[in-house]
């Protein structure tokens, strides 16, 4: 008889394997069952599985679909056969930058992995504070609003193919306020001193 119950599932921390399941047959002949697993209809290599009923197909390609098939045989020749396909994990994105565009707006700028094929981008925005903020789409740019200056924000970010990826990228930017120029509505001849305050991400305040 023909394997029955095959289940097909990508490892959660992986991006190159599958596990493979399934069930004996009901009707084996009173003898002992082993299996052939192929990959692809890739008839010129399979792999022997003895008396197991579960496998894991190793170093094979992110995001990618693949068909398997398990055949049945004993001593007396081949049975039946079960076939199912599934996708592996994709990779996650690269963030290329973080950069803030106002004292209250993060532009989050993502590198696509190498097979990026049909692939969703989700990266969570989260402070110590408040609720994580999540933006989600096929873009490779994104703009959040709403956020407060002068805190340190995680930003990690993941792909998706109906399952998450087996790996996240994260990094984190402080988005610091905008001070006004004190020196906007004043003249020397007013007989302030000239003060000018310049805000920058590595030294935060230089006066001068």
């Amino acid at each position: 008889g023909a394997p029955t119950k095959l289940m097909i599932s990508p490892p959660l921390k992986s991006c190159d394997k599958l596990e493979i399941s399934w069930t004996t047959p009901a009707n084996t002949g009173g003898l002992p069952v082993n299996y052939t697993l192929y990959l692809d209809e890739d008839y010129n290599n399979p792999l022997t599985v003895s008396n197991n009923v579960l496998c894991i197909m190793n170093n094979l390609t992110a995001n990618t679909e693949y068909t398997v098939t398990v055949v049945a045989f004993n001593e007396l020749g081949e049975g039946g056969n079960v076939t199912g396909t599934e996708r592996t994990r994709p990779e996650a994105p690269s963030i290329s930058s973080l950069s803030a565009s106002s004292s209250t707006q993060l532009r989050i700028t993502l590198t696509a992995p190498a097979r990026s094929s049909s692939l969703i981008y989700k990266c969570n925005i989260t402070e110590i504070y408040m609720p994580s903020i999540t933006v989600t789409g096929t873009k490779l740019e994104y703009t959040v609003d709403d956020l407060s200056p002068d805190v340190t924000y995680i930003v990690e970010c993941v792909s998706a193919n109906g399952v998450d990826s087996c790996d996240s990228n994260m990094d984190t930017i402080i988005i610091l306020p905008i001070v006004e120029d004190v020196n906007a509505n004043k003249k020397a001849s007013d007989g302030f001193p000239l003060l000018k305050v310049s805000w920058n991400a590595v030294s935060r305040c230089q006066c001068y």
